[in-house]
């Protein structure tokens, strides 16, 4: 796949990408419904250890980079040497104390090496492109992360409430109990069950608090920061059916001729990369040229008589040829293996365009069930909220006791977890659809701009 077929490619892209902007923002995010959370993830670029040894591999690969552009810039060296030394000259028959000093300072630019040192200094710059594709995906996945827990912690708070208030029932069915144990209107049997219940749903509600202060801890150090009661919500609203906005993304995803996705673009560098290493590759064996300029300061004898030495200063300039005629079928193994690394990424990024349009349809598939299941659930949400209140009605009447309001009550703190665990399933799902399409607002937050 030649690189210009990219390029040509690259209008096309764009208007997928424009088609499907307008249709993101209808969509619902978590961080949409809670500013707590977006300063979450916005704390989480430069604060997670995570994305912080992920910005140690960004150094890495700029080093690298830097490193390569060197290829086609000059190099400068040179050495230097001072000697003091006892010369016997035979020709006079004498020994004298010399001092002598040795110098050569060149500088080498390559001129001509048939396209190979431009081709290294842009596989280098390919590979910073690949590594900042990685930190950008990194620190998708690391937001969609931070996204499931902290929905997960409302969960957990709501979880929370209900047991409280279940214990509180049952410690005062106890109390009650207990009661009637010493006006000897209850027996020794009767009460073991009530305590066995008492006793279970304490064990209940400290171990759901307990795992509650784990879950925030969890995400304090996920996000490099410390996260309070206050910075969880206690509700997740009701969430509109946005199935038209999903298919339009969805359309503009399936139309482009070169998906937006993380894996596929590193696919198409990598593609590229061996390309250009299959290039050099091919010019390995030929001559290659660099010029020099350069200073030198040596000895040299001008007469028969080698003793009879001089100082000599040289100031050159001109063209040196490398010229590797054999060597040991290195250079046709290098293709070979060039040429096979190639065709087996284009081979691996024909796979993955054919998976990544149908992963995509099935997502959206899977979107529309969890918006039907999320459609249920608000149903039952509603009905258990006009039982309770119901209940509630009839126990300011006097009709029912206080217990029967305190089990319609539990059981609408089970069709309220229900509702919110539906929501979340579909958020989730929304967030993991925009990342395979490339559209998670999330990104914006990365400092790193494509």
């Amino acid at each position: 796949m030649k690189v210009w077929k990219y390029f040509a490619a690259l209008p096309f892209m764009m208007t997928g990408l424009w088609a499907a902007s307008p249709a993101v923002d209808e969509l619902v995010l978590p961080e949409k419904l809670y500013p707590q959370l977006d300063a979450m993830l916005k704390r989480a670029v430069q604060q997670s250890p995570r994305m912080i040894g992920r910005a140690l591999d960004l150094e890495v690969a700029e080093g690298a980079r830097i490193e390569s552009r060197s290829n086609i810039l000059p190099s400068v060296g040179g050495s230097y040497r001072f000697n003091k030394a006892r010369d016997e000259r035979a020709d006079i028959d004498e020994t004298l104390d010399v001092d002598k000093s040795y110098y050569d300072f060149s500088l080498s630019q390559p001129i001509f090496h048939w396209g190979e040192r431009k081709n290294l200094v842009r596989m280098g710059a390919i590979q910073k492109k690949i590594a900042d594709g990685n930190y950008r995906e990194g620190y998708r996945l690391l937001a969609q992360e931070i996204r499931g827990q902290y929905l997960m912690l409302i969960v957990r708070k709501s979880y929370v409430e209900k047991v409280r208030i279940s214990d509180k029932f049952n410690q005062d069915s106890l109390a009650q109990a207990e009661e009637r144990l010493r006006q000897k209107v209850a027996s020794d049997a009767e009460m073991f069950g009530v305590r066995i219940n008492a006793e279970r749903s304490t064990i209940e509600r400290e171990k759901q608090e307990f795992e509650f202060e784990n879950a925030k801890r969890a995400l304090g150090r996920l996000t490099g920061g410390e996260i309070t009661d206050q910075d969880i919500a206690t509700e997740i609203p009701v969430i509109a059916d946005s199935s038209g906005a999903f298919n339009n993304v969805l359309a503009g995803f399936l139309s482009q001729k070169d998906p937006v996705n993380p894996q596929a673009e590193e696919l198409r560098d990598r593609i590229v990369m061996e390309d250009l290493s299959y290039r050099n590759q091919k010019t390995r064996l030929l001559p290659k040229f660099n010029f020099l300029i350069g200073l030198n300061q040596d000895e040299q004898s001008y007469t028969t008589n080698n003793a009879a030495k001089f100082r000599v200063n040289s100031t050159y300039a001109g063209v040196s040829v490398n010229w590797t005629i054999f060597d040991g079928f290195a250079a046709s193994g290098g293709k070979r293996s060039a040429l096979a690394r190639r065709r087996s990424n284009e081979n691996q990024y024909r796979i993955l365009t054919e998976q990544l349009a149908a992963d995509a349809q099935t997502q959206v598939k899977m979107l529309n069930f969890s918006a039907r299941n999320m459609s249920i659930a608000d149903r039952m949400l509603i009905s258990a909220v006009g039982s309770y209140e119901a209940r509630q009605a009839e126990f300011a009447r006097g009709v029912i006791s206080e217990s029967n309001v305190t089990q319609d009550r539990l059981s609408y703190y089970d069709a309220r977890i229900n509702a919110i665990n539906t929501r979340i399933d579909y958020l989730l799902k929304t967030g993991d659809f925009l990342g395979l399409v490339a559209e998670d607002p999330v990104l914006a937050n990365a400092p790193i701009n494509k």
